[in-house]
C-alpha cells in the first residue's frame, strides 16, 4: 500500500519525539498544531484533539447564499432570501447576533438591505423593535452600526429610537443618531439638531448640517452665519449652500 507524504511525516515525528506517560508525544499535544520541516518545506499538521471544524447552521447557509453577489447563483440567492424573510423575527435576530461584525463589505451591506426589506416601509414593526432592544444592550462600537441600519430602514418611527443617543459619549454614535434624524425629516427634529450646533466641529458638524438641510426651509437660518468661519472647507461650503436656499441671504456668496 502506498503511504501518503503526510503519513510518513507523522511516522517520522512519532519515532523521534519523546513519549509521555499516556503514550502520546508532547510535541503532538502542545498546541493542537505543529510545524515540521520536511525536505525544506514547512508543513502544518492539525491535531483534531484541539481543533474542531466550524459547524454551520441552516441560517448560516441561507445568509451566505442570500448575500452573494454572483449572478450565476441568482436562483439560490432569491430562494435563500425568501426563506430568511419568511423566518421573520428568527432571521432578524440571527443577523443581529451573528452578522454585525467580521463580515465582508457585501455581507454588511446585505444586513442593512435585509432590515429595509423586512421593515417594509414601517408596515412591519419587528425590525424596529429588535434594533431598539439591541441598541439598549450593545456597546458603542455596535450602536453606531445599529443606528446606521435604522437610518437606512425607511421606517420613520425609528427616529424616536435615535433621540436618546444624540448626547452619547461616543462621537460616532452621536453622528449616526443625527444621521437618523436627517433620514426621517420631522418638525420635532429641528430643536434637537439646532441644540449646541455652534459648539459642534469636524465630521460631527458636517453630519449635523446635512441633517438640518434635510428638514426643509430653516426659519432660524441666521444661526448658520457664524459657521462660515469654520476651519474645515467642506463645512463652510455646506453652510454657503444652505444659505443660498434662503432668498434674502447675500451672505451665501463666497
Amino acid at each position: 500500500m502506498t503511504r501518503r507524504p503526510g503519513d510518513m511525516v507523522m511516522g517520522w515525528i512519532r519515532n523521534r519525539s519523546p513519549v509521555g506517560e499516556n503514550g502520546h508525544s508532547p510535541l503532538l499535544k502542545t498546541a493542537g498544531l505543529f510545524v515540521v520541516v520536511y525536505c525544506g518545506i514547512a508543513i502544518a499538521v492539525p491535531d483534531t484533539t484541539f481543533w474542531k471544524p466550524p459547524v454551520y447552521t441552516r441560517l448560516d447557509s441561507l445568509f451566505v447564499a442570500a448575500a452573494t453577489g454572483e449572478p450565476r447563483f441568482q436562483l439560490l440567492r432569491d430562494s435563500s432570501e425568501k426563506a430568511l424573510l419568511t423566518m421573520d423575527t428568527v432571521g432578524l435576530q440571527y443577523l443581529l447576533d451573528h452578522r454585525l461584525t467580521k463580515q465582508t463589505p457585501r455581507q454588511r451591506h446585505y444586513v442593512e438591505m435585509f432590515f429595509m426589506m423586512a421593515a417594509d416601509s414601517g408596515r412591519n414593526s419587528k425590525p424596529r423593535m429588535l434594533l431598539s432592544r439591541a441598541l439598549a444592550s450593545s456597546p458603542d462600537t455596535l450602536r453606531s452600526q445599529l443606528l446606521y441600519i435604522g437610518s437606512q430602514m425607511r421606517d420613520s418611527a425609528f427616529r424616536r429610537e435615535a433621540i436618546p443617543y444624540l448626547h452619547s459619549d461616543s462621537e460616532s454614535v452621536r453622528r449616526m443618531a443625527v444621521r437618523t434624524l436627517g433620514s426621517y425629516p420631522n418638525p420635532e427634529n429641528l430643536p434637537l439638531l439646532w441644540d449646541g450646533l455652534e459648539k459642534t466641529r469636524g465630521l460631527e458638524l458636517q453630519q449635523r448640517l446635512w441633517a438640518l438641510d434635510q428638514q426643509g426651509p430653516l426659519a432660524e437660518w441666521k444661526r448658520l452665519i457664524p459657521l462660515l468661519q469654520d476651519s474645515l472647507f467642506f463645512n463652510r461650503q455646506k453652510v454657503r449652500d444652505m444659505l443660498s436656499k434662503t432668498a434674502d441671504s447675500a451672505l451665501a456668496k463666497p
